[in-house]
């Protein structure tokens, strides 16, 4: 039996990227002026970076439907049985429930990870399936593998301002409501407890003290090498350095991946955010 693995461009990867890794890829959309861009596929993380510096307020939208039949199609013309699917959260997109419904309408047993997350986890466990193809294990234990590191997984978001989340809807409400607060600097969480919903953990007075209290809250966890570690940053480098050291320095020795927070989540984020995330290492 044939499995696929598919995943979307919350991963952070572009489909250049995916291709090499022998994983399927589908783009979610940037709206720019009105002009539409694939996500990974026409337009890059660097080039966002660019617009929001010059005041753009970019839009987001699942990947194009036709895009999702049109693989979904060739999955099975190319005689795949199982598709394990890692896509952007449900709490954030749609993107799960219309594979759905063209996994049905293709006759093809999809399974869907739900990460509650997105970024780095997402991409980590797409990674992993792939591998895990590879070693030809059966799609029903892949995904047992997937769903027990996501159960010990977790994110938190530093944004330098809630602008951009508010506009795009995409916080809970008692975390949009911060977001005419002066002076706070707000911890958000986005995890199984908060349903894959950007919502509030905790709020401090300066992005020091916010990052000291992220780094303090994933040493409460009791992490250790069974886990793996992301820092993430959006066009601000010196600042995710500097988390970055941190977690280094509360976690030695540990597995940890620096990059940027990839480019249809940093629509919604804004410049200027940091992220933190763990994920219990998928069982290889």
């Amino acid at each position: 039996m044939k499995t696929a693995i598919v995943t979307d461009s919350g991963s952070g990867l572009n489909k250049q990227q995916a291709d090499a890794l022998g994983i399927y890829y589908l783009p979610l959309q940037i709206i720019v002026n009105d002009n539409m861009y694939l996500d990974g596929v026409d337009i890059q993380v660097e080039q966002i970076y660019e617009m929001l510096k010059q005041g753009e307020m970019p839009t987001t939208s699942m990947p194009p439907m036709g895009i999702i039949e049109e693989l979904f199609h060739k999955l099975k013309k190319d005689g795949y049985e199982d598709v394990i699917a890692i896509p952007l959260t449900s709490g954030l997109s749609s993107t799960s429930s219309v594979m759905h419904a063209v996994a049905k309408e293709c006759e093809l047993k999809l399974h869907i990870i739900e990460t509650y997350s997105t970024c780095n986890i997402q991409c980590y466990l797409a990674k992993c399936a792939q591998q895990l193809v590879k070693q030809e294990v059966a799609a029903e234990e892949i995904v047992k593998r997937l769903q027990d590191s996501v159960a010990h997984s977790d994110t938190l978001i530093i944004p330098n301002d809630l602008q951009h989340l508010k506009r795009g809807g995409r916080l809970t409400p008692l975390a949009a409501a911060l977001g005419g607060l002066l002076k706070i600097k707000p911890i958000l969480k986005l995890d199984e407890g908060s349903q894959g919903k950007i919502d509030v953990f905790d709020k401090v007075r300066t992005m020091s003290k916010a990052m000291s209290k992220a780094v303090t809250t994933f040493q409460e966890t009791k992490l250790d090498d069974a886990y793996t570690l992301t820092v993430l940053h959006s066009g601000s480098e010196e600042e995710g350095l500097k988390l970055k050291t941190l977690m280094e320095e509360a976690f030695p020795g540990m597995e940890l991946y620096f990059g940027l927070i990839g480019a249809v989540i940093s629509c919604h984020t804004g410049l200027g955010c940091l992220g933190i995330q763990y994920i219990r290492k998928v069982k290889m």
